[in-house]
């Protein structure tokens, strides 16, 4: 992947939010040539006074090199592309993200659901494709402005068959940039992640509450556990398997360390964006049909959070 004399990456970030805009910040402040892709008033502000990470009282001033179309990084060299737009975007970005890479170069999604790498292996061919998955609980606070409450580490993975060695030396040239692990196991680590995401996105989404107040409520904690159990059932259909006591050890998490934490589904419907309803919920009950398992509680959650982000405004 470039540069064999040094550790300095050329990084390219496919969508500059609280995602990568942490990630491609902090890579930027560790001294590696980065390049993001931001668009409208977020790229005016980084443009204009760098890309502000908060942490506390702790401002820092990352200033990357601003392109504010994927298509504009074509022929970059890039290492690594960290792809942190939507799911559901993944297929706008994918071609060109390929075409800003260097021959040896992997793009690398930080994506919700579980389909964003096979996708994107697809696109690119399994050889340019790192699994990831972010842990991070930060938020867009204003245009070129992103906070971190918690976390700011990224699990990589290689696709299932995939060699771990060159997923170890990426780990390892990043670390100077923010905390980065390696797991064996991709598709255990993206199904890990869901059993958190499938229901505090979208019961978040539909009480406006976070994680914390959603677990105070006793009948909302016994639907979140509901919907937890549903994962894990079929988690284990597709080959996966998730300790029983999994949302214990979820939930003793979110109380300690995630309790405001508000999810990118509840900042999609308040600000009325398309969900990634499909990729979340959508895909746990698509694969419970498949073989043949009851999904109810999340089903039900899918179909409020597409009816509340997609239905015709009150009034």
């Amino acid at each position: 992947m470039g540069d064999p004399e040094g550790q300095r990456l050329r990084a390219l970030i496919v969508g500059t939010g609280a995602v990568g805009g942490w990630f491609g910040g902090r890579l930027a402040l560790a001294g590696h040539d980065v390049t993001v892709v931001a668009r409208g008033a977020n790229a005016a502000a980084i443009e204009g006074g760098g890309l502000r990470l908060v942490q506390g009282e702790r401002v820092e001033i990352a200033r990357p090199r601003v392109v504010r179309d994927t298509r504009e990084a074509r022929g970059l060299g890039a290492d690594v592309a960290w792809i942190c737009v939507k799911a559901w975007q993944l297929g706008e970005v994918a071609e060109a993200t390929g075409e800003a890479l260097a021959p040896g170069g992997v793009a690398v999604p930080l994506l919700n659901g579980l389909d964003s790498e096979r996708a994107l292996a697809g696109a690119l061919g399994a050889a340019r494709v790192v699994g990831g998955v972010a842990q991070l609980n930060a938020a867009l606070a204003a245009p070129g402005e992103v906070r971190l409450a918690g976390g700011g580490a990224v699990t990589l993975a290689p696709l299932p068959g995939g060699p771990l060695e060159p997923v170890r030396a990426l780990a390892e040239r990043v670390s100077d940039a923010f905390p980065c692990h390696v797991d064996a196991d991709l598709d255990r680590l993206l199904w890990w992640k869901l059993l958190w995401n499938a229901p505090f996105n979208a019961v978040c989404a539909l009480t406006g509450l976070a994680a914390g107040p959603v677990l105070a409520d006793p009948a909302l904690e016994r639907l979140v556990r509901g919907v937890m159990g549903e994962v894990i059932a079929v988690a284990a259909a597709e080959g996966v398997s998730l300790a029983t006591d999994a949302p214990d050890a979820m939930i003793e998490v979110t109380r300690a360390a995630l309790g405001d934490s508000e999810p990118s589904m509840l900042h999609d419907v308040r600000a009325g964006r398309r969900t990634e309803v499909d990729a979340l919920q959508g895909a746990v009950v698509a694969r419970g049909a498949r073989h043949a398992i009851p999904t109810p509680l999340t089903e039900a959650l899918r179909a409020l959070v597409a009816a509340r982000a997609y239905g015709p405004p009150p009034g």
